[in-house]
């Protein structure tokens, strides 16, 4: 991965924490913030393009937690 597709996506998951923080429990707020913290390891160390790995998953994983607790609470607003 490109040392701007890094950058790209710590601003993406720092938005989507900041955006949802109250929504997460710790347990999800710890992991995004781990993954955060790899990627901006990654992107201090990174020297050309970088394979992400498991890195990548977990992100994934996160994501699709948070898309599923937001969409459950919009369905239970309605």
């Amino acid at each position: 991965m490109q040392h701007n597709s890094i950058k790209n996506c710590i601003d993406v998951l720092e938005k989507v924490r900041s955006a949802y923080n109250s929504q997460l429990d710790t347990r999800d707020l710890a992991e995004l913030d781990d993954v955060i913290s790899e990627l901006k390891r990654l992107e201090a160390n990174a020297q050309g393009n970088v394979e992400l790995g498991t890195l990548s998953f977990r992100a994934l994983q996160i994501i699709s937690q948070i898309v599923s607790l937001v969409s459950n609470v919009s369905d239970l607003m309605k």
